[in-house]
């Protein structure tokens, strides 16, 4: 998180975004239309929302503090005064500083340290996305083909209408997602610490399933094989190099769904998992 202190401002902004409205709105073009395009976005205190459009540019709008992000600070940001002078009135904004880079047709967007601040970005539909916030209260992804990437450490995921791949991990936050397609042949995983997992998949795809939740429950209405040989307890004899007799029972659930394909992982410690065929 450190080098978001770092970045230069390379073809867009000569310095951070200022918002004394509370926010702001500001558009970043991808250098080529015609070749891939890539968006990361990475935040300390703030939700990150995402939304596949018809253009061709980025379209930022930062509001200057995430009031939902707020609520699980007893009301104020992070070093805000909640009384006011007598006679005085708050002037300013009370987000994060801003930077935004376009290289190579990857936009790098950051918040620097500070108080909260979201941020809501309006992309072309076929653009891979790495988002990644750590008191975030969520992240949303809609209409988004391509390569997804989110990890969001205080906070829940969301991500519907998507098509390709996905890699979605939360530590604190329920995971939800919603595909219309699958990329061939891509691994996936789904994963969270606190917090339940809900994915809906569409029905023909291929996949080797690995499934865990240590104190949940899985449910699926695909028609999935399991491997039952997968829960043979795991031994270890030792015992003649003068170590020990271990066995180990793993909880851990393999199957496939229609004839099995690139491996998908759901894992969860305190939550249930549900998969749902489209």
């Amino acid at each position: 998180m450190n080098r978001l202190l770092m970045w230069s401002v390379i073809a867009v902004l000569s310095a951070p975004l200022a918002m004394p409205q509370d926010t702001q709105k500001v558009t970043v073009p991808f250098r080529d239309a015609s070749r891939p395009r890539k968006l990361i976005v990475e935040t300390l205190d703030g939700s990150i929302t995402v939304k596949g459009s018809s253009g061709n540019d980025a379209v930022f709008e930062v509001t200057g503090r995430d009031s939902a992000s707020r609520i699980g600070r007893g009301g104020r940001g992070r070093g805000e005064d909640s009384s006011v002078p007598a006679g005085m009135h708050r002037i300013g904004d009370n987000g994060a500083d801003w930077e935004i880079t376009e290289e190579n047709n990857v936009i790098h967007a950051g918040s620097g340290v500070g108080r909260s601040s979201s941020v809501t970005i309006q992309v072309p539909v076929e653009t891979s996305v790495s988002l990644n916030t750590v008191n975030g209260s969520r992240i949303t992804i809609d209409n988004i083909s391509g390569e997804i990437e989110v990890n969001a450490t205080n906070g829940s995921v969301t991500i519907t209408n998507a098509s390709g791949s996905v890699v979605a991990n939360s530590v604190n936050g329920k995971v939800t997602v919603e595909m219309n397609k699958v990329t061939p042949g891509k691994a996936m995983s789904f994963s969270t610490l606190n917090g339940s997992i809900d994915v809906t998949l569409p029905a023909d795809v291929k996949a080797n399933l690995k499934m865990k939740a240590d104190q949940g429950n899985m449910y699926t209405d695909f028609d999935v094989k399991e491997d039952s040989s997968a829960h043979a307890p795991q031994v270890e004899d030792n015992r003649k190099n003068g170590g020990r007799y271990n066995v180990r029972l793993d909880r851990t659930t393999y199957g496939t769904i229609n004839g099995g394909g690139p491996e998908i992982q759901f894992t969860t410690f305190n939550g249930n998992i549900r998969l749902h065929k489209k």
